[in-house]
């Protein structure tokens, strides 16, 4: 496996694996200026892109797809695709991924495939690349375990997001089930008790007494972990600066970010960004 960082990007890598094992071709994260530019290719493998932040419009087979974020766009085998144009600076992840060795590991996830373009909203698949990324960029033991098992939970999200049919075994107020999975898919947003308790019409106290009630603490410090648990990703595997990951995580200031780490973390992010590395 080797990484790269492809001329012209803000920030990311591209990782080279042509793994026959786990059956990753190629993955990785990208934060992309307004004049970078994708061209026409394809690949014999399905591609997978997330699209994290920004809004871009791809073309593939000839038609046109608009990705906003939390937008899936998987492209099968030996379809031309390409980034339409300019597009504003953007950020996501993309993974290229031979679906045989998965299926010979799990063979009910190509049930749900089709020989097609697929778009739509994504689920759980942020968390899904982010483990990826993780098994990519930071030296493990067992790696080729653990990069097997992150390219099947990959391929799991995805084929969760095509056929979405999960239901909750738990218990849940639904107002409670919506925000937790705002705050787990869109942790970057800059929410407030106000916006969220607007988004499933309760008042603001009584959501709050609500959440703690399910989840053990109030909505604040559940977005404050996941937005942590984020920058220790982009710390370790990143040349983002502190200032670009607060604001990639929705902080309003890198002294508010650090603040937020220092309570999560007992350390500062530069301390921690040092010591993994």
């Amino acid at each position: 496996m080797s990484l790269s960082r492809p001329d012209g990007l803000r920030a990311g890598f591209h990782a080279d694996v042509h793994d026959p094992v786990s059956g990753l071709m190629h993955a990785g994260e990208q934060w992309v200026p307004e004049q970078f530019l994708i061209e026409p290719h394809e690949h014999p493998v399905w591609e997978i892109y997330l699209q994290l932040h920004g809004v871009t419009r791809w073309v593939a087979g000839g038609q046109s797809y608009l990705l906003q974020p939390g937008h899936l766009f998987a492209v099968p085998p030996n379809l031309v695709h390409h980034l339409a144009g300019r597009s504003g600076n953007h950020h996501f992840y993309f993974a290229a991924v031979d679906l045989a060795p998965v299926v010979r590991r799990q063979p009910s996830l190509t049930a749900v495939w089709p020989p097609t373009v697929v778009h739509r909203e994504s689920g759980e698949l942020s968390s899904a690349f982010a483990q990826l990324v993780r098994e990519l960029t930071t030296r493990h033991e067992y790696a080729d375990v653990g990069l097997s098992l992150a390219v099947d939970h990959l391929v799991l999200a995805v084929s969760r997001a095509m056929a979405p049919t999960g239901a909750p075994q738990l218990a849940m107020h639904p107002a409670v089930r919506t925000v937790k999975r705002l705050l787990d898919q869109e942790f970057h947003e800059r929410w407030t008790l106000r916006r969220l308790a607007d988004r499933v019409g309760l008042a603001p106290s009584y959501l709050a007494e609500l959440f703690a009630n399910h989840l053990g603490q109030p909505p604040h410090r559940y977005l404050n972990e996941r937005r942590i648990d984020r920058a220790r990703q982009l710390l370790d595997s990143t040349e983002l600066t502190i200032t670009a990951i607060a604001h990639t995580l929705g902080f309003s200031s890198s002294q508010h970010f650090a603040r937020a780490f220092r309570q999560l973390t007992a350390t500062t992010p530069t301390a921690y960004r040092t010591s993994v590395r």
